[in-house]
């Protein structure tokens, strides 16, 4: 059923060796990084109704765009998100400068917790009362299929269909980013928050192992060559600290169980995780997990880490595999393009304590790893490097239990976050990647791309992320959580374990089908 919004005449709408005092922040540090890589209708009373699923069409009569001329008074919306640091301070500066800017809406933004889940559950529960609702979610990217079913927001489709204007803006959008978040041709969010997982690498370390530090893997046949040479050069003495004592022990590769690697290698190489087109043509209703590229990957991974070459970690160690990074026990690692600008703060000692959730009284004065050379590449994929999906956030436009004026001030604010001053602040302030072309083409942030640190690094994701198909920009799945909680349990009993990977995959592959069958019966696909 189709999402409706209200109109007049009808119901629509963070180094271990870092000693004394500093030890704590380092832990808040990581623990703030982690959560960057840290989502129906109703009439003008407020009434919920309808429940999605049909993500197949969009009409111009479901979003009332002009109903904010006949506002009385400056209309007030709010949004929810579940981001930290410089992208939550990005998010607050945002509605200051709007709300400065006009006198028609004002913004207000509202944190729902430090990571997505929370605040999935938080809206989850919101839809009993749709007036609790807010009038935009930062959603993660895994949750398209939901905001589809759940009914509670209206696709942009509609809205740039009722406003030819905007139209203009939404030419500029990479394909790859408007089909990764269209379900049946329909795109559903009206903003984005783009990031791609990417190799970060210590530069010192391939140096002193032999291998050209401008030259990263692309590959896991590359990833493995490079660990064993680090691996080999540390036995033999040859990486040092700055201080020229011997490097922490420790595997060159150090990776979180997370399931966005597989996703991506198997996305890259064409191969579905779901059926109807990984999801696209319909509602996903048959795992396909078990495929080749899973094959190859997981068996990959078992012999890097029976060769001593790989430390994995838990889904829930982000700060693990940080600490290995930043204590040089460990050289390589994948993790998210979005934490660039935090980790270049860390690195030049001009981190404050507000950029990761700390009390802004907090001293941090003199914390910085100058030694740390740390450099960023492109995804390594199963051949080839660059990235296989669009992943992130995205800005959902909610129209349960909201006014004609209210969806219409929504509209105008998330036309204003897509303009191109408002998108270049979103990626040298708040870390994510450049999606419509206009702002990517920015004379100040091309100049950003090439002379500062975290944007040489997001001009190389940018780089991956471009080499997404837009064909094929990765799967939509309903139960897109217990997906990637199967996943990580089946990663974590693999490799911390020691259970076969092919027993393992294979319990995945049986909780997730049963996921897609409760999914299921539950929307009716």
């Amino acid at each position: 059923m189709k999402t409706k919004a209200p109109t007049d005449s009808a119901t629509t709408r963070s180094r271990q060796h870092t000693r004394g005092r500093w030890s704590f922040v380092l832990a808040a540090l990581l623990g703030t990084i982690a959560l960057l890589g840290a989502a129906c209708g109703g009439d003008d009373g407020g009434d919920s109704g309808g429940s999605g699923g049909d993500g197949g069409s969009a009409s111009a009569d479901d979003c009332p765009v002009d109903a904010l001329d006949d506002a009385d008074g400056p209309v007030e919306i709010t949004l929810w998100h579940a981001v930290v640091g410089l992208t939550a301070q990005t998010l607050e500066e945002f509605a200051e400068e709007y709300n400065a800017s006009q006198d028609k809406v004002q913004v207000k933004v509202e944190s729902q917790g430090q990571n997505y889940e929370e605040q999935q559950k938080k809206f989850q529960d919101s839809l009993r009362d749709p007036d609790t609702l807010p009038n935009i979610l930062l959603a993660e990217d895994t949750n398209t299929q939901f905001m589809v079913d759940s009914g509670s927001a209206i696709p942009a489709e509609a809205c740039i269909e009722a406003d030819p204007d905007a139209g203009e803006v939404y030419d500029q959008l990479m394909p790859a980013v408007s089909n990764g978040y269209s379900v049946e041709g329909v795109q559903w969010p009206a903003a984005f928050g783009v990031s791609t997982p990417v190799l970060y690498y210590n530069k010192t370390h391939f140096q002193a192992a032999g291998l050209d530090p401008e030259n990263p893997p692309t590959n896991l046949e590359e990833i493995r060559a490079a660990s064993q040479a680090i691996a080999d050069a540390k036995a033999a003495g040859k990486i040092v600290m700055a201080d020229g004592n011997p490097v922490p022990d420790g595997p060159p590769f150090v990776y979180r169980a997370d399931a966005w690697w597989l996703e991506n290698l198997t996305t890259s190489a064409g191969q579905a995780l779901v059926n109807n087109n990984n999801g696209r043509d319909g509602l996903a209703t048959e795992s396909e997990l078990l495929n080749d590229v899973t094959s190859e990957w997981t068996g990959w991974m078992d012999s890097m880490s029976a060769d001593g070459l790989q430390k994995t970690v838990p889904y829930t160690g982000t700060f693990d595999a940080y600490l290995a990074i930043a204590t040089q026990s460990a050289s390589l690692m994948i993790e998210t393009s979005t934490a660039s600008t935090t980790v270049d703060a860390l690195i030049a000692g001009t981190l404050d304590a507000s950029d990761i959730g700390m009390d802004e009284t907090s001293d941090l004065s003199g914390l910085k790893f100058p030694d740390l050379e740390i450099g960023v590449a492109e995804l390594p994929g199963v051949d080839k490097a660059g990235s296989g999906q669009i992943g992130g956030n995205a800005w959902y436009l909610i129209g349960a239990g909201q006014s004609a004026e209210e969806v219409a001030a929504t509209w105008d604010y998330l036309k204003w976050i897509n303009q191109t001053p408002q998108q270049v602040k979103w990626t040298e302030q708040g870390s994510y990647l450049p999606v419509f072309s206009g702002a990517e083409e920015d004379p100040g942030l091309q100049e950003y791309f090439t002379d500062s640190r975290p944007g040489i690094w997001l001009a190389t994701s940018l780089a991956s992320l471009k080499k997404v198909d837009p064909e094929f920009p990765g799967p939509v799945i309903g139960p897109y959580k217990e997906f990637r909680n199967a996943v990580r349990t089946a990663l974590e009993d693999n490799l911390i374990g020691g259970s076969p990977a092919t027993e393992t995959f294979d319990k995945a592959n049986t909780e997730f089908q049963a996921a897609l069958d409760t999914y299921k019966a539950e929307v009716g696909g």
